[in-house]
């Protein structure tokens, strides 16, 4: 049952704060198309939604017409471009100061090349990012109802009392994050390459992580990291170091505020240090590698969230063709997560 009411002065509960509106996407069972409109209260059996915070009438829908509702931040598309597009162009800049820095009056135009390309593939990243819904699938159930009214009352534009349990939270992520890395000195002690010159210390990095939160201070990740690092002077054809680590441990989260955490992942795994020239390794080590990240971490949503990093990772080297080193690196990221998992939030 579908029922028109008149607007109450609710919104002045949030005349003193910053008014977050989200829309929302209603398929009933009863109505082949889908409804839209801003999700303004949540009823103890009805959802109220408006169609401009300016009318005067809100149109009211019993949980039991509703098969599934979808909300999305107001102008969630048009932030996701712009996010994307200033993270993809610093991106490209990071990239150029990590390969480029010694190329002179070239280093400004290979950095202006790669920001521009990393920040249209940005924007669309960005865009993407921002289209995406959070499902509410209510089946017509009040059960589901009271099951989702913490996480619906989040999101409904009046600041209601919460009268439900603690809101669904999707507690898998996947992060990327890159930077720069700075390797503490050469990763072998003695090269048997023809001519080789040494590496330099400053590279480009990047760390993609798979986590799992168990509660909101503990949870467990598998991190895999990607280094690499310039030769000196090349070797007549493109030559570099990579050093990639594969690792496993804990995640420890120490809350700010409701939004900022401060996370601690120590891991443990392998890791491996080679040298490649003209795309082929010719010196190639394996190693056990200890690493820790400090990251400070915002939620700029309930799906995704912003990071800035510091981190270390120890490994020694023992290479297959003979000798060995130590690879200490020093590292300085930026970087994005997404929370999934099979449940609305």
């Amino acid at each position: 049952m579908i029922i028109c009411s008149c607007l109450t002065s609710g919104a002045q509960e949030k005349a003193n704060k910053k008014i977050k509106i989200f829309q929302t996407w209603i398929r009933l069972n009863n109505n082949p198309g889908t409804v839209k409109g801003i999700l303004y209260e949540i009823g103890d059996s009805s959802v109220f939604v408006t169609e401009s915070l300016n009318d005067n009438s809100l149109i009211k829908y019993r949980f039991n017409d509703i098969e599934l509702l979808k909300v999305r931040r107001q102008k969630s598309v048009i932030r996701g471009t712009i996010a994307g597009g200033v993270l993809g162009f610093g991106s490209g800049l990071v990239i150029a100061s990590a390969f480029a820095g010694d190329l002179g009056y070239l280093e400004s135009f290979i950095a202006a090349t790669l920001g521009l390309t990393y920040g249209i593939i940005g924007v669309g990243a960005g865009a993407l990012a921002g289209s995406v819904k959070d499902r509410f699938p209510l089946r017509n159930s009040f059960e589901n109802l009271e099951k989702y009214r913490g996480s619906l009352q989040n999101y409904s534009y009046i600041n209601e009392k919460r009268t439900a349990g603690k809101p669904f939270e999707h507690r898998g992520y996947m992060s990327f994050s890159m930077g720069w890395a700075f390797a503490q000195g050469e990763f072998a002690s003695i090269v048997p390459v023809e001519n080789y010159v040494g590496m330099k210390r400053r590279g480009f990095s990047t760390i993609s992580t798979l986590g799992y939160r168990f509660n909101e201070t503990l949870g467990v990740a598998f991190v895999m990291r990607t280094d690499q690092y310039n030769l000196e002077e090349q070797i007549q054809v493109p030559s570099f170091w990579n050093f990639d680590t594969f690792s496993i441990g804990p995640v420890i989260s120490l809350p700010i505020n409701k939004k900022i955490r401060f996370d601690l992942t120590p891991s443990i795994g392998s890791a491996s240090a080679y040298l490649l020239i003209e795309n082929k390794e010719v010196y190639t080590g394996k190693g056990l590698g200890l690493q820790g990240t400090g990251a400070l971490v915002y939620d700029i949503s309930k799906r995704w969230t912003a990071s800035s990093s510091v981190g270390y990772v120890s490994a020694k080297q023992h290479f297959k063709q003979g000798g060995g080193g130590k690879a200490n690196v020093v590292d300085l990221k930026f970087g994005m997560a997404y929370k999934f998992g099979k449940r609305s939030l």
